[in-house]
C-alpha cells in the first residue's frame, strides 16, 4: 500500500471499500464481506462486499449465526470452530465454501461489525489470521471515523499522508495508527466547547483545543495530568464519586465545580461525563464549560431575590399566590392575618380561608381571571382566622404566570376596624336620623297637646270642683300631660328637652338610683355596687342622668326574671386616641365611666342593633311603649357622652356609659318657685303660625288681664309692631315657622326696638336651638304650656 493507495478514493466509503478489496486480493479470497447485525432486531445488513456488487456467498440466516458466535467468543473464528453447530458446517460444505475466517470489528452491547473472509488461500494459515488480525484494526477505525473523515475533504495532502501512514501501520503497527488517527480529529479538535478524555484512574488521555484554553495549559502540560491535579485537595474525592457514579451507572451525569487554572486563578466549570470505550478500553469523556459567569449572575440574581424576600416578608400587606385554587406562597403578614403557619397554609385550600357566605363570589371570581376574563381587581370579602373568627379583607388581584401557567396573585389588608366604624356611623346616623324624626313628631304633638292641654286648663279654672264635667276634663288634662311626658321623652331621644346643666357626682345618682331599686325589686336579685372614691363630676342635667340610669338597670331586672345579680360600677378613666374613635367615634381624654352587668338572658347581635330604636321592644306591645332605651341613647348624646354594649344571648348583657369630665364647678340658676298670678296688665304681641296656640295663649294671657294682638307669621307681626310699638310691651314668639322663623323676626324687630322684650315658645326645647346662643335671650318657654306658668312667665319678665 503505497502513498496514492487513496488517492482515487473521494469518499470514505470508497476508502472503506478499497481497503476490503486490497484484504481481498491479499488473500486470494473468493470473497470479502463486512457485515453488521442487530440481536434485538435480529437484522443483518451486508456493508461492504469485495468483490463489489457481488451477492453474498453465504446466505444471510447463517451469516447471522456465525455472528453471533463472534459475538460471543470475541475473537478470530475459521470454519472448524463453527464444527458445534451443525447445520451452519452443513450449509456451508453444501455451498462449496471450504474455508472461512471471520474477525470482530467494532462489538457494543447487542451490535457486531465484523469482516467475513471467504475461500482464502490455506497454504499459510497461521500467517493469513496473523494477517486478518493485524489488518481489522485499521478497518474498524476505518468504518468508526467513516463520518469523522467527511470533514477532512478538503485536506488532501493530509490524508494522503495518512493513507501512506496506513499502509505503514497495516504492515508494522495497527494501534500506533488507531493513536495517531485520533489527533487528527478535526471535529474533536475543534469543537466549541472543552473536551477531555481520560482513563477510569483519572489520567488525562486527550484535551482539545477549547479545554486547553479553559484550564490555561499547552497539549503537553495537560496530558500530564490528573483530574485531581486540577481541583483543590478537599473537592478530590467529590470528583472521583462523580466518576465512579458514571461507570457504575453507565449513565451521563453532570457536576458543577471548581477548578484551578495553571495560573493558579479558580473557576467554576460544569462538567457533563459519559463513558465511552477507546481502543477497547473503557474510558471517560468528559465535556467541561466555564460557568463563572454564570455564577457571578447566579449570585446577583440571588441577592435580588433575597432582597425581594426581605421586601416581601416585611411588607405591612399580606400577599399570597394562588393556582388551581391552592396556595403557593404567602407573606408573613398574611399567615399573621390568617393564623396559620406556613407549612398549614402551603398547598391548602385557598377557599377555605374565606367565609361559607363570600365562597360562591371568589371562586366565580378568581376562576374566570385566572382564564383571564375581566373580572374587578378590587373588593372586599370575610376571612376566617384558625380559630373561626373573621376578619374583613381588602384583596386586589391580579394574574401572573408561574412556572409557566396561569397563576393569581392577590395582596390583602386588614379593615375590621374600618368596617366595623362604618358599621357604627350607619347605625349614629340611623339613630340621628330616628331622633330628627322622633323630635319633630314631638314638636308638632307638643303644638297639639299645646290647644288640648291650654283649653282644659282655661276650662277647669271656669268651672267649680263639683261641676258635672270637672272629672272629665280634669281626665283630660292629665292624659294631655302624660302625653306631653311621653313628647318630652322623645325629645330627649332626640337630644333635647328640658336641660338644665348642673356638676353631677354620678356615685350620688348610682346611690339614690340603687336605694329606689332595692325597696322595688325581687329579692332573688342581688345588687352589687363598686363605686370609685373621687370620682370626677361630669357636666349635665342630673334629672336627665338620672332618669337614663334608672332605665337601664330596669331594664336589666326585667331580663333576670328567675333572679340574679345587677353589677354597677364607677370609675376615672383615660381614653386613648385609637379607642375613642374605634369604639365611641368621640374625643380622646378624661371620663366618667360608669357599668351596669347583669346575670340575665342577654341578646342576639340583631337585637342588640336595634335597642336604641324609639318603640322597638322585645316584651309584648302592651307591656312597654320601647321608650326606655332609646331615652338612654338620647340623653347619653344629649351629653357628649357614648354608650357601648356587649351582649351574649344567654350569658347576660353589660351597659358602659362614657361622660367626659366635667372640670368647672358651676351651678345654674334655681328654678322658679310656685307660679304666682299677676294682675300688671300689658300688650302682648302673639306671633305664632298654628292657629290653635294662638286660640289658646291669647285665651290664657286674657285671664291674666293682658291685652293680646296675634300674628299668624313674621311678616304680619313686623307690620303690625311698626304701626302698634309704642302699645306693645312684650312678644311672644314661636321659634318655628315657615318663612320667617322666630329668630329672624326677633332680629328685624330689634332693629326697630332694640329693647323688646321676648318670651320665645317651641314644641322642642331650648338644647334644640342652637342659633339662639348667639341672641340675648330673655325667656323660654316650651309648650305645651299651662295658663299659670304662662301668666307668670309674661309678669316674670314684664317686672
Amino acid at each position: 500500500m503505497g502513498q496514492d493507495f487513496y488517492a482515487d478514493a473521494v469518499h470514505p466509503e470508497q476508502r472503506t471499500q478499497k481497503l476490503l478489496s486490497e484484504i481481498q486480493r491479499r488473500t486470494l479470497a473468493d470473497q470479502a464481506l463486512i457485515a453488521g447485525s442487530n440481536f434485538d432486531t435480529e437484522t443483518l445488513e451486508i456493508l461492504y462486499c469485495a468483490p463489489p456488487k457481488e451477492p453474498s456467498l453465504i446466505q444471510p440466516d447463517v451469516i447471522r449465526l456465525l455472528l453471533e458466535k463472534v459475538f460471543v467468543e470475541n475473537k478470530i473464528l475459521d470454519l472448524n470452530e463453527f464444527a458445534d453447530i451443525d447445520p451452519v458446517v452443513r450449509y456451508l460444505k453444501d455451498s462449496q465454501v471450504s474455508s472461512i475466517l471471520i474477525c470482530p470489528l467494532n462489538i457494543h452491547e447487542k451490535t457486531i461489525e465484523a469482516l467475513i473472509v471467504v475461500n482464502y488461500y490455506e497454504g499459510h494459515d497461521n500467517r493469513m489470521q496473523e494477517f486478518i488480525q493485524f489488518v481489522s484494526a485499521t478497518l474498524a477505525v476505518s468504518l468508526q471515523n467513516t463520518g469523522l473523515y467527511a470533514i477532512l475533504h478538503d485536506k488532501e495532502e493530509e490524508i494522503s499522508d495518512w493513507s501512506e501512514q496506513v499502509g505503514q501501520r497495516i504492515e508494522t503497527d495497527a494501534k500506533q495508527f488507531l493513536e495517531k488517527e485520533f489527533q487528527y480529529y478535526n471535529l474533536f479538535e475543534e469543537a466549541p466547547y472543552g473536551i477531555i478524555v481520560h482513563s477510569i484512574e483519572g489520567r488525562i488521555l486527550e484535551a482539545n483545543q477549547a479545554a486547553r484554553q479553559i484550564l490555561g495549559y499547552d497539549k503537553k502540560g495537560l496530558l500530564e495530568k490528573k483530574w485531581s491535579d486540577l481541583v483543590e485537595e478537599d473537592l478530590d474525592v467529590r470528583l472521583n464519586t462523580f466518576f465512579a457514579d458514571i461507570l457504575r451507572t453507565q449513565k451521563a451525569g453532570t457536576l458543577e465545580i471548581s477548578f484551578i487554572k495553571k495560573d493558579g486563578t479558580q473557576f467554576w466549570a460544569d462538567l457533563c461525563s459519559q463513558r465511552v470505550r477507546l481502543h477497547g478500553k473503557i474510558a471517560l469523556e468528559t465535556f467541561i464549560r466555564d460557568i463563572s459567569q454564570q455564577k457571578v449572575r447566579e449570585a446577583e440574581l440571588q441577592d435580588k431575590q433575597n432582597k425581594y424576600e426581605v421586601f416581601v416578608e416585611s411588607s405591612l400587606v399580606g400577599a399570597y399566590v394562588i393556582q388551581n385554587g391552592r396556595i403557593h406562597f404567602t407573606n408573613e403578614k398574611f399567615e399573621e392575618l390568617c393564623g396559620f403557619p406556613k407549612k398549614e397554609l402551603f398547598d391548602s385550600e385557598f377557599i377555605q380561608l374565606i367565609a361559607p357566605e363570600d365562597r360562591s363570589m371568589v371562586l366565580s371570581r378568581e376562576m374566570r381571571r385566572e382564564k383571564g376574563d375581566s373580572v374587578p381587581d378590587q373588593y372586599e370579602i370575610r376571612f376566617l382566622k384558625k380559630d373561626e373568627e373573621r376578619w374583613w379583607g381588602e384583596v386586589r388581584c391580579r394574574r401572573i404566570e408561574v412556572d409557566g401557567n396561569p397563576a393569581i396573585l392577590g395582596n390583602v389588608i386588614d379593615v375590621t376596624q374600618r368596617k366595623r366604624l362604618e358599621v357604627q356611623l350607619l347605625e349614629s346616623q340611623k339613630m340621628e336620623s330616628i331622633g330628627t324624626l322622633a323630635g319633630g313628631i314631638a314638636h308638632d304633638f307638643n303644638n297639639l297637646l299645646g290647644g288640648i292641654l291650654g283649653y282644659a286648663s282655661l276650662l277647669m279654672s271656669d268651672m267649680p270642683k263639683d261641676h258635672i264635667y270637672f272629672e272629665d276634663i280634669h281626665t283630660i288634662a292629665e292624659t294631655a300631660k302624660k302625653a306631653a311626658d311621653l313628647t318630652n321623652r322623645l325629645l330627649a331621644f332626640a337630644r333635647g328637652g328640658k336641660y338644665q346643666v348642673t356638676a353631677i357626682d354620678s356615685n350620688r345618682i348610682v346611690d339614690d338610683v340603687v336605694a329606689i331599686l332595692s325597696r322595688t325589686v325581687d329579692r332573688s336579685i342581688a345588687i352589687e355596687t363598686h363605686l370609685v372614691k373621687n370620682l370626677w363630676h361630669i357636666k349635665g342635667d342630673s334629672q336627665q342622668i338620672h332618669q337614663a340610669f334608672l332605665n337601664i338597670c330596669l331594664n336589666a331586672i326585667e331580663a333576670m326574671p328567675g333572679g340574679g345579680k345587677l353589677m354597677i360600677s364607677t370609675a376615672n378613666v383615660i381614653l386613648d386616641e385609637a379607642f375613642a374613635q374605634a369604639q365611641m367615634g368621640g374625643s380622646p381624654g378624661d371620663y366618667v365611666r360608669i357599668t351596669v352587668s347583669d346575670t340575665g338572658i342577654g341578646m342576639d347581635e340583631k337585637t342588640r342593633r336595634r335597642i336604641f330604636e324609639p318603640f322597638f321592644t322585645t316584651k309584648p306591645a302592651q307591656a312597654a311603649k320601647g321608650l326606655g332605651l332609646a331615652m338612654v341613647y338620647g340623653i347619653v348624646k344629649n351629653h357628649e357622652g357614648a354608650v357601648l354594649v356587649d351582649s351574649v344571648l344567654g350569658s347576660g348583657s353589660k351597659f358602659t356609659l362614657y361622660f367626659p369630665k366635667y372640670t368647672e364647678e358651676e351651678s345654674p340658676e334655681p328654678e322658679s318657685g310656685e307660679p304666682v298670678l299677676s294682675a300688671k296688665k300689658g300688650t302682648v304681641l302673639l306671633v305664632d303660625d298654628e292657629a290653635v296656640i294662638r286660640r289658646v295663649a291669647k285665651r290664657m294671657l286674657e285671664r291674666g288681664n293682658y291685652e293680646v294682638i296675634s300674628a299668624k307669621d313674621g311678616q304680619e307681626a313686623l307690620a303690625i309692631y311698626e304701626e302698634r310699638q309704642k302699645d306693645i310691651h312684650l312678644v311672644l314668639i314661636d321659634l318655628i315657622m315657615p318663612g320667617m322663623n322666630g329668630t329672624e323676626t326677633v332680629e328685624k324687630l330689634k332693629k326697630i326696638n332694640p329693647d323688646i322684650k321676648v318670651i320665645y315658645t317651641s314644641g322642642y326645647g331650648l338644647g334644640d336651638h342652637p342659633e339662639l346662643q348667639h341672641h340675648n335671650v330673655d325667656m323660654f318657654i316650651q309648650k305645651p304650656f299651662q295658663t299659670e306658668i304662662l301668666i307668670e312667665k309674661v309678669a316674670q319678665l314684664l317686672s
